[in-house]
């Protein structure tokens, strides 16, 4: 169960006063801690702007911090054997990672999109993941 999100950084950048044509997102996970039966997932969040005359980019929008989780132990084992083979998480547990982030990070994000001149990032389709059936 997530208990809690911290941003400890953020960055606004707008290199070029172009038209917006495209914005791409970007969820990173950095680092998974696991202490007890808490679980501290370090992600940098990412929006690019692309322009309209060609696709470099003419913004983006950075937010770095960590999730924080407590979970059940069978949970917890998953989640550190997980992260330390493949270095991915559960499909469950990511998901809940995944749109928690969304949500804070496009609410959040949007007074840095706002202060540079681009569009809010707003991913509005909750995420829905599922296991690779794949090598």
């Amino acid at each position: 169960m997530i208990t809690g999100i911290r941003i400890s950084r953020v960055e606004a950048d707008r290199p070029a006063d172009e038209a917006i044509a495209n914005m791409r997102f970007n969820i990173n996970f950095d680092n998974v801690k696991v202490t007890g039966e808490n679980v501290e997932v370090a992600y940098t969040f990412s929006t690019t702007y692309e322009g309209e005359k060609n696709s470099k980019s003419v913004g983006e929008l950075k937010i770095v911090g960590s999730v924080f989780a407590k979970e059940e132990k069978a949970m917890l084992e998953q989640i550190a054997d997980s992260w330390k083979s493949k270095k991915t998480l559960p499909v469950k547990f990511a998901e809940d990672v995944i749109n928690i982030l969304n949500f804070e990070c496009a609410s959040r994000g949007t007074l840095l999109a706002w202060s540079i001149g681009v569009i809010a990032p707003l991913p509005i389709t909750r995420a829905k993941l599922q296991e690779n059936e794949g090598k």
